[in-house]
C-alpha cells in the first residue's frame, strides 16, 4: 500500500473545517446590549437572534447573529441637539419612527414643547430598546406600525423588562381601535395619540413633564 500523501497542512484544514461555530452566552449578549436576559431569550424565540441549546440545556447565541445586532446599537439616527443654557435642566427624549416625514413632524413638535430637550431618533424598535436599556429617557415617543418589531410589542417589553422606564410614554398611530386591538393591548401607562397628531394637545402633554 503506498504511503499516505496527506500533508500536515491537510490535517490542519480538516480540524478547522470541523471546528464548532463561535457562540456567546445569553448573559454576555444581554450585558453587551444593556438589556435583560429574558429579553434576549424572547429575541431568540422571535428569530431576531440565532441560537441553540447545548446537551446540558444551556442556550448559546450564534456569534455572527449577535455581532450584527451589536453593530446596530451604535448607529442611531440622532436629531440635532439644542444647546442647553448653563444651570438649566435638560430632559432627554427618544423618538421611534421609521417614516422620515413623520419623524420630522414629531421632532418639530418635541422641539416646540421641550426646546431644551436632548432628542434621539431611531427608525428601529430594536435599536430603541437597546438604547433605553442603557439609559432610559425622560420621554419616549413611538410609532405603533414599524418593520421587524411593532411598537405595541416594543412597549410591552419596555413595560415588563426595563427596570428604569421613561417618565412619559406616548404611542402614535393612524390605526383605529380594531386594528390596534389586533396588535395587542398597550400597557396602561402609555398615552395614545392618533395620527395626524393634533399639535396643541400633543405639545401640552409633553409640557406636563416640566
Amino acid at each position: 500500500m503506498p504511503p499516505s500523501t496527506r500533508s500536515p497542512h491537510d490535517k490542519t484544514t480538516t480540524r478547522s473545517a470541523s471546528a464548532p461555530p463561535r457562540t456567546y452566552s445569553t448573559a454576555y449578549v444581554a450585558q453587551r446590549l444593556g438589556i435583560s436576559i429574558p429579553t434576549v431569550q424572547r429575541w431568540v424565540d422571535a428569530g431576531r437572534l440565532k441560537a441553540w441549546k447545548t446537551p446540558g440545556g444551556h442556550r448559546r447565541i450564534d456569534a455572527a447573529s449577535a455581532d450584527r445586532l451589536f453593530e446596530t446599537q451604535a448607529a442611531p439616527v440622532e436629531a440635532d441637539i439644542e444647546p442647553v443654557p448653563n444651570g438649566a435642566e435638560s430632559l432627554s427624549v427618544v423618538i421611534v419612527e421609521d417614516n422620515a416625514e413623520e419623524s420630522g413632524i414629531l421632532r418639530e413638535l418635541v422641539g416646540a414643547a421641550l426646546p431644551q430637550a436632548q432628542v434621539k431618533v431611531f427608525d428601529s424598535g430594536i435599536q430603541a430598546l437597546v438604547a433605553i436599556g442603557q439609559h432610559a429617557p425622560d420621554v419616549f415617543v413611538t410609532d405603533i406600525v414599524m418593520p421587524h418589531m411593532n411598537g405595541a410589542e416594543m412597549l410591552r417589553q419596555l413595560s415588563t423588562q426595563c427596570v428604569v422606564r421613561p417618565r412619559l410614554i406616548v404611542a402614535v398611530s393612524s390605526f383605529g381601535e380594531k386594528r390596534l386591538a389586533e396588535l395587542g393591548e398597550l400597557p396602561p401607562q402609555v398615552h395614545f395619540v392618533g395620527k395626524p397628531v393634533d399639535r396643541e394637545p400633543f405639545i401640552a402633554l409633553l409640557r406636563g413633564m416640566q
